[in-house]
């Protein structure tokens, strides 16, 4: 039986957590360190944007400041989330087949597995929802998402114990325009927590071990609490500072645009929301700039900064974007659930509006 390992830091700063997800992925994906589960606990508490995301598109820093909440960002695309005590947060940076890379949308199903028998171990009865959540009675218990690394996979959750739906209003940038009773009402509704299931939260140490458990039935391996290596203590101490400057958090910043139109574009692919902010010359019918944000996952990382110098100077003419489009793909950017219709379909109300073309 295949030998996993656990590691369990115990509650610690999102700046340490995030350096702490690179240092894990980059080692499983250099084959230094077997396949790994680490369990996440946030303190303070914390809201984290996806690695494409602007932090001022998506939380309020005001409220998040008088309530002592951390801002950070992820190493991973989704969208934002936020963290407190009463949440586990877990991770695996994995390699299923060596030498063959896998999409991690494909693993969703499997690996939700590992938190749906996790819950039926405390007779709590939940399924997977397509494409990455699991719920209960239709309402979301946990969220998961994945990335590929350099042909390993680091796929993340979370599980609800208790969750504070007010200070989540408060601190992210909703779909909403009030914080009413009512508001708050909805949103609690949608979610649900093992708090409100079993009638009292249960102890973190069990349900990590309730999930330890899940993911050695479901995964056939064998896990063994573990430590970090001591190369990769050494490059977490080395590199956790830098994931508490600014230029970490904030390295997606909404550009300045002046002298020129200015047009928000939002599409929700399959794989996650697309929001562009696109500057046109609508003198000479050409995008000026492009600055794209969004919760979906495309490996690699620079895939967004490559496709916004794309189209910048683009004509706004379809065929012309659709060129763009498909050759930016045919380099081999692995975009999750959100394909080049996607991109054009965000696009083409700028086109229609100058009558060069539609879909």
């Amino acid at each position: 039986m295949e030998q996993w390992r656990l590691l369990d830091p115990g509650p610690m700063p999102a700046w340490k957590q995030m350096a702490l997800d690179k240092v894990v992925i980059e080692a499983r994906a250099q084959d230094i360190v077997p396949n790994t589960l680490r369990f996440m606990e946030f303190s303070p508490h914390t809201a984290l944007v996806g690695y494409h995301q602007a932090i001022d598109l998506e939380i309020n820093r005001h409220e998040a400041q008088l309530l002592g909440v951390d801002i950070n960002r992820r190493i991973t695309g989704g969208g934002a989330i936020y963290m407190d005590e009463q949440q586990l947060g877990w991770e695996l940076c994995v390699k299923f087949d060596e030498g063959k890379r896998i999409r991690p949308e494909t693993l969703y199903p499997k690996l939700a597995q590992v938190v749906i028998e996790s819950l039926r171990s405390w007779g709590i009865t939940a399924k997977f929802r397509p494409v990455n959540d699991v719920e209960i009675d239709g309402r979301k218990i946990s969220g998961t998402g994945g990335a590929d690394y350099h042909g390993a996979v680091i796929y993340q959750g979370t599980l609800l114990l208790d969750f504070n739906v007010e200070t989540m209003i408060r601190v992210l940038r909703l779909p909403i325009e009030k914080l009413t009773d009512k508001v708050i009402d909805s949103f609690q509704k949608r979610l649900v927590t093992m708090r409100e299931i079993l009638g009292y939260v249960p102890a973190m140490n069990d349900v990590k071990r309730s999930v330890e458990e899940a993911l050695m039935k479901v995964l056939d391996v064998n896990l063994t609490r573990s430590e970090l290596t001591e190369e990769e203590q050494r490059k977490w101490e080395h590199l956790a500072p830098s994931y508490r400057q600014e230029k970490w958090i904030d390295l997606r910043k909404v550009p300045q645009f002046a002298d020129y139109p200015l047009h928000t574009l939002t599409h929700k692919a399959p794989g996650g929301l697309i929001r562009c902010l696109i500057q046109t010359d609508q003198d000479i019918k050409h995008i000026k700039k492009a600055f794209i944000t969004g919760d979906f996952f495309v490996y690699p990382e620079r895939a967004v900064l490559d496709l916004e110098a794309a189209l910048k100077d683009a004509p706004l003419q379809m065929s012309v974007l659709s060129a763009i489009l498909h050759a930016h793909y045919h380099q081999g950017y692995n975009y999750m659930g959100v394909s080049v219709t996607d991109w054009l379909t965000v696009l083409s109300p700028l086109c229609d509006q100058n009558q060069e073309g539609s879909l």
